[in-house]
């Protein structure tokens, strides 16, 4: 099930929208739970962390304004998949910076709300990806989108998520073919890194966004810090593109 809130406060935009998301849902064979909510005190009202998977915010509401929405939702940890409307460019870079996944400009057609939830769609299957490794006797689900970097130490893998570390006697290499290229990164022959876990780098390491240090070898700094930069490169031009 996928849930998707609309926060529109004009109700025939609320019928129009309502009306292609049924559209695409029947044709795609999706399960759409929708919620419409006409202000900003009316969403947070009825708000549960972690409820909505796809949020459309209109950015001129009557009552409140979408981008402060999103700027509380991002401010309080949710990752879900905005998606804004409005009537100007002018709020561009704003979505931009709340990492917006796409920018209708009214008016609303039916175009425009099917190619928003494409790119939302192709990046939440993507978010509920796992992978499942030995650990113990028991067999444990690790979803990619969770994974900042795993090493070996004495033969023994560590997955570091952002909640636990698990450890499993999978081979490095064969966890590296389970995770499947990009985002991680084989930076060292110990390590693998989840690229979209990155907080900063030096010549020597990478710095991940829960605190921790992945040496990068000498030998392989200039390669391994090129393809990572390629990857931020192609990142960034892929999330400019889904706003214009």
């Amino acid at each position: 099930m996928v849930y998707i809130a609309v926060c529109e406060d004009e109700q025939e935009h609320q019928e129009r929208i309502e009306w292609y998301l049924k559209e695409y849902s029947a044709i795609n064979c999706c399960d759409f739970e929708i919620s419409f909510f006409s202000t900003a005190v009316d969403f947070w009202a009825h708000y549960q962390p972690e409820s909505f998977c796809i949020v459309f915010l209109d950015i001129y509401l009557e009552e409140g304004n979408g981008i402060e929405i999103g700027k509380r939702l991002r401010n309080s940890g949710e990752d879900c998949q905005m998606v804004f409307i409005t009537s100007s460019r002018d709020f561009a870079i704003e979505g931009f910076e709340l990492k917006a996944q796409h920018y209708i400009i009214k008016p609303i057609t039916k175009e425009k709300i099917f190619e928003a939830l494409d790119r939302c769609l192709v990046v939440l299957s993507k978010e509920l990806q796992v992978i499942r490794v030995p650990n113990g006797k028991l067999e444990v689900a690790v979803r990619l989108k969770d994974i900042i970097y795993v090493e070996v130490f004495n033969k023994i893998s560590v997955i570091h998520t952002e909640n636990e570390e698990i450890k499993t006697y999978l081979p490095l290499s064969q966890l590296e073919n389970m995770l499947g290229g990009r985002p991680f990164l084989r930076c060292h022959r110990c390590s693998i890194i989840n690229m979209n876990h990155v907080a900063n780098y030096t010549v020597t390491d990478f710095m991940m966004d829960n605190g921790d240090r992945v040496g990068i070898p000498r030998s392989n700094s200039v390669a391994v810090r090129q393809r990572y930069l390629d990857f931020m490169f192609t990142k960034v031009r892929g999330e400019v593109s889904a706003k214009q």
